[in-house]
């Protein structure tokens, strides 16, 4: 799989994907693209990485019937999705750069970064993903027939998903960005300094 140059971002692109992106959890029965599975795997090589030692490794899953067999072990795959990603910590790996899985949180860490990354792919693409956690690892790991060295973490579902609706729950009044935040090394002071009163509203 080739790597091309990455693009100078389009920094507004970027944020509208951000504010537009949807768990998805009802798919298209459309089957996803070699290239769409590619650019979202590398959105996740090009996620940050503690000490840049890449410890996970990405197994794309397009059969119907590997998908089906996983669901009964995840109940966090609610949907019907034409694709998953399942994101694995490489043991192996992880020994040969000294990561300690037992102490170190940076691995999670890294799970995160590459799934957000996978996500915001999956928006630019037009596609709908859902991450899910809920899963029993051993028989998750059996039914894939993963080697030892491979911890399933994470499973990635992506699909074209059957509408645009309204954010789920979206009636429910939820913190704006100005609540959550505080300014000027003070817990509690919501406004920022002077010189960006010029600047939009936190919402």
């Amino acid at each position: 799989m080739n790597e091309p140059r990455p693009e100078q971002p389009d920094g507004a692109g970027l944020l509208e994907a951000m504010r537009r992106r949807r768990v998805t959890r009802e798919f298209l029965d459309e089957p996803v693209s070699t290239a769409d599975l590619e650019t979202v795997i590398r959105a996740a090589r090009w996620a940050s990485s503690a000490g840049n030692r890449r410890i996970h490794r990405f197994l794309v899953i397009r059969s119907l019937e590997t998908i089906q067999r996983l669901k009964p072990f995840a109940p966090g795959i609610l949907g019907n999705p034409p694709a998953l990603i399942v994101v694995s910590t490489d043991i192996t790996r992880a020994q040969a750069e000294h990561v300690q899985l037992d102490r170190d949180m940076n691995s999670w860490i890294d799970v995160g970064t590459a799934l957000m990354s996978m996500m915001l792919a999956c928006e630019a693409l037009g596609l709908g993903s859902c991450p899910a956690t809920s899963f029993s690892q051993a028989a998750v790991s059996r039914a894939l027939a993963l080697p030892e060295s491979l911890v399933p973490e994470l499973i990635l579902q992506i699909g074209y998903p059957t509408s645009r609706g309204p954010r789920r729950g979206s009636g429910v009044t939820r913190p704006t960005a100005a609540e959550l935040t505080d300014w000027e090394e003070a817990v509690g002071q919501r406004e920022p300094a002077a010189d960006d009163a010029d600047a939009p509203a936190l919402s």
